[in-house]
């Protein structure tokens, strides 16, 4: 069971951090801080701030549209993403800010939560931050694939309780069906 992933809240959120850091930053600095955010977001607000679906793969958790979007993939979500972020430069591994997404469909909370991400994993190295991240309970080291990481692995590792698990379980299904009815 997973969020529906929010393409211009994750340009929004992304936009933020590579403002923060002059306008570019490491490709895999960039996708972790996003997962660190989605990840506090659940834990603060049981609810992820992309609604991407993480996964473990031998570098670590990310998130997967988030990083397919990096290499110029998930043509579905690309309208809301490429006119401001930047495919990954190829020679420099740098992800780079092309114009402001703007913040509007981000709360102030978040807004917040994101910059004081950035402001706690600024100065790490890659190797620090992949071992950081290889702490996390929820990671599963795959080798060189990836797998889904369960919504419940990640909640669990950040405190929930079974009985919100199964309430925020019930939410996204509730959701899930209103997103139907409106879209039908």
């Amino acid at each position: 069971m997973f969020f529906k992933f929010n393409s211009t809240k994750s340009a929004q959120a992304a936009g933020i951090l590579l403002h923060r850091n002059n306008g570019s930053m490491d490709k895999y600095l960039f996708i972790k801080m996003l997962y660190i955010a989605d990840r506090e977001s659940l834990r603060r607000w049981c609810e992820p701030i992309t609604g991407d679906v993480p996964v473990s793969t031998k570098h670590g958790p990310v998130l997967s549209i988030i990083y397919d979007l990096t290499k110029g993939e998930a043509i579905q979500h690309r309208a809301s993403w490429s006119p401001f972020i930047s495919d990954v430069d190829k020679q420099t591994n740098q992800i780079s800010l092309k114009a402001d997404p703007g913040r509007d469909r981000l709360s102030n909370n978040e807004v917040k939560l994101i910059e004081g991400v950035y402001e706690e994993f600024k100065d790490f190295s890659w190797a620090n931050m992949k071992a950081y991240c290889h702490e996390f309970p929820e990671f599963e080291d795959v080798g060189e694939g990836s797998k889904e990481i369960p919504l419940k692995n990640i909640l669990l590792a950040v405190g929930k309780t079974e009985g919100q698990i199964l309430q925020i379980e019930k939410d996204i299904q509730e959701m899930i069906v209103t997103d139907l009815v409106m879209e039908g």
